[in-house]
């Protein structure tokens, strides 16, 4: 079995992980463990150059993120299952399969908004 995932993978599982320490559910140290034995997985990984044009088409057509669209294109391009634990990306697939959450997904971190008068 390959597991093949888009060149935009280790970005957003960064950005996943910055938004768990940010709302105080985990830590650096352990977001920074994590990340490193996500890199060090054995993943077919495939540029995102190459998935583009079909997540626009994609995304456009099914309401999705071109983040998420880069997913699907590449499901759809290999005839594989998509693996996910995002629920609308899984509606959107022809065939997914859903993963369950290990922790809920962190609330965004309120914005600092900054007055202009110095």
């Amino acid at each position: 079995m390959r597991a093949l995932v888009p060149g935009v993978v280790f970005a957003e599982t960064a950005h996943g992980f910055v938004r768990y320490v940010r709302a105080d559910r985990l830590d650096q140290t352990d977001v920074d463990a994590a990340l490193s034995a996500v890199v060090s997985l054995p993943l077919d990984v495939i540029p995102s150059r190459l998935l583009a044009r079909q997540a626009l088409s994609l995304a456009l057509m099914r309401g999705l993120s071109a983040y998420d669209a880069c997913y699907l294109a590449l499901a759809l391009g290999n005839d594989a299952v998509l693996v996910t634990a995002d629920r609308r990306l899984a509606d959107a697939a022809d065939r997914a399969a859903l993963l369950p959450h290990d922790l809920p997904p962190p609330a965004d971190p309120p914005r600092v908004t900054r007055s202009g008068n110095g």
